[in-house]
């Protein structure tokens, strides 16, 4: 990643990190509270119910309370009826008694009002006349009365609507009054109606209420319907018990609070968070990328130096804008190109005598060599003739000889060195190197030792001299075949492949002979330097073929083989003129 992508990337995180923290927080914090509020809604509700139902107890209690006293006429006037009759009503107080009870039980708001006698029987039910007289073999009112303590409790009961009757809910409290030697057992109840659910009905059309049996039966249906109440209760719904005598839970009202789409609201709340987040940080990257572009603009530029210099040009210099660090650096880098350039003369000129200096040394070896002969021949010969010797015509015929070949031999260093020194630019055209190598492979078809191409079929193009690039192969598979020598399991391997970067491609040519010395792998690409001095090798081999491959713009590297052996490795820009950078290989 380019210095302006991490410059403005690290001033995206530094932004984006505490953005987010802070939209994380704000929508914790707000989204607790809004949760906080719906479950503080939620318990205000349940407290509601509980305090209703409360209500209705005390009502109930204090009625029964009131009904369970000696002193209420009503109940009183019965005791004291019971006591005169020995335990029974009679007489007019039968009628009279029930005459009573229906003004009674409405005087106190009650829907429920039975009286038992001092045996149990019925003496009194205003609410289910057709109960009067009922032996009530079991004593439900004195039992409960005994049971609860007076304290009220829930249950299902009997009421005559008039034309029917309704089993509806009640809540009822159930006591016994004492007079003399009789007692009587006073259950008064209150029915349970929709005035229960209706405080909490009243809070808002987000919540509603019902009454429900254990078995799930719905006693008192929500206002709302069965689909508002799926709809409101999308939390398990407030569940207030109505116990009964037994404190067993008899039904359930059950209290819905609707959330007011809090999910909705609070993924409302995040995405708007996420956003703002998003907004910000596409603004800071818009800055980041503006003051990036401007501070690397300049780097940018080096960095073009920096090719330019690679690829030779030292006239290439970099415009200095600013006095700051930047321009300091492009500075430094401009008088640093000029030295280069001066330095590149002088050594150029270093370089050119020095290797002048190196070829006239070994081309002075090679004429000196031939010399020797011819002059030794040239001096019998003229001893001979002047001492006229018998054989110097056989003499004559050697010596002749002798000087013929090693001027020959002359001759042939010569056009080498004349063609070293002339040998043409390369008539560069789209060359495929496969099919170079494969054609100049099948020249060794049936030879000793075996050539092994190793080739990569998808190898792109390469700009190239066709019959310069077939002479460095040539010149590489002979290297390799002259050092095998006879060897059996001797072997010359020609590989291809795409390099690394993707401006190159690469072909190597390794042998599994005896290797290149270390001390002479800096020597090998040197005019006139040879290890086949007795072979009539010239040293021009292999300078000739790093002279090509540098001509194409390209490198050469000798290296040994995991075997010991040679490995030549070639690296070839795929056009004309593109610099192998060192720093992508």
């Amino acid at each position: 990643m380019k210095l302006r992508g991490r410059f403005t990337l690290t001033l995206a995180l530094a932004t984006l990190v505490p953005i987010t923290l802070s939209a994380v927080i704000a929508t914790h914090v707000f989204s607790t509270k809004l949760r906080e509020t719906y479950l503080a809604r939620r318990d205000h509700a349940g407290d509601a119910v509980a305090r209703e139902i409360g209500r209705l107890d005390a009502i109930v209690h204090d009625a029964a309370t009131s009904l369970a006293s000696a002193d209420h006429p009503f109940v009183g006037n019965l005791l004291i009826d019971l006591d005169k009759g020995d335990g029974n009503l009679v007489g007019e107080a039968p009628r009279q008694i029930r005459e009573q009870a229906g003004p009674t039980m409405k005087g106190l708001s009650l829907d429920i009002l039975t009286v038992t006698g001092p045996d149990d029987t019925v003496l009194v039910s205003p609410h289910y006349r057709a109960r009067i007289g009922d032996p009530n073999p079991v004593p439900v009112v004195r039992q409960r009365a005994e049971a609860t303590k007076g304290q009220p409790f829930f249950t299902r009961d009997s009421i005559w609507t008039g034309h029917t009757v309704e089993t509806v809910l009640v809540v009822e409290s159930a006591q016994v009054a004492r007079y003399n030697r009789y007692s009587v057992a006073v259950m008064a109840g209150k029915r349970v109606t929709e005035d229960l659910l209706s405080l909490v009905r009243s809070a808002g059309i987000d919540t509603d209420a019902r009454i429900v049996l254990p078995s799930g039966e719905v006693l008192l249906p929500p206002s709302s319907g069965e689909a508002g109440w799926n709809k409101l209760a999308k939390d398990p719904p407030i569940r207030v018990p109505m116990l009964g005598a037994d404190r067993a839970p008899v039904a359930f009202v059950e209290v819905a609070v609707s959330d007011g789409g809090l999910d909705h609201l609070l993924f409302n709340i995040t995405l708007t968070a996420a956003l703002l987040a998003l907004g910000a940080l596409l603004v800071v990257i818009l800055i980041g990328s503006l003051v990036a572009r401007r501070t690397a603009r300049d780097l940018d530029q080096l960095v073009e130096g920096s090719i330019a210099a690679a690829r030779g040009d030292l006239d290439h210099r970099v415009p200095v804008r600013d006095t700051d660090e930047v321009g300091a650096v492009a500075s430094a880098f401009n008088f640093m190109m000029a030295d280069l350039k001066t330095s590149k003369e002088k050594l150029v000129i270093a370089e050119r005598i020095a290797a002048w200096q190196e070829i006239a040394r070994r081309l002075a070896h090679e004429i000196k060599n031939p010399l020797t002969p011819i002059q030794m021949a040239m001096d019998t010969l003229r001893k001979s003739y002047r001492k006229q010797h018998p054989d110097f015509g056989e003499i004559l015929e050697e010596s002749t000889t002798t000087v013929l070949e090693e001027a020959d031999r002359l001759k042939r260093i010569v056009a080498e060195f004349s063609d070293f020194a002339r040998m043409p630019k390369p008539e560069l055209g789209r060359v495929d190197l496969n099919d170079v190598i494969s054609s100049s492979l099948a020249l060794y078809k049936e030879t000793s030792p075996h050539i092994e191409a190793k080739l990569d079929p998808l190898l792109p193009e390469l700009d190239g001299d066709k019959g310069q690039l077939n002479q460095v192969l040539l010149n590489l598979v002979e290297n390799g075949r002259d050092a095998l020598g006879t060897r059996e399991d001797g072997r010359v391997t020609v590989s291809t492949k795409r390099g690394e970067a993707s401006d190159r491609l690469t072909f190597v040519v390794e042998d599994n002979g005896p290797g290149v010395p270390s001390e002479l792998k800096d020597k090998v690409f040197a005019p006139y330097f040879t290890t086949k001095i007795t072979k009539g090798g010239t040293g021009l081999g292999l300078a000739i073929v790093h002279r090509i491959i540098s001509d194409h713009g390209g490198r050469i590297t000798v290296s040994d083989t995991p075997g010991g052996g040679a490995r030549f490795t070639i690296e070839l820009p795929l056009r004309n003129g593109q610099a192998l950078l060192a720093s992508r290989m």
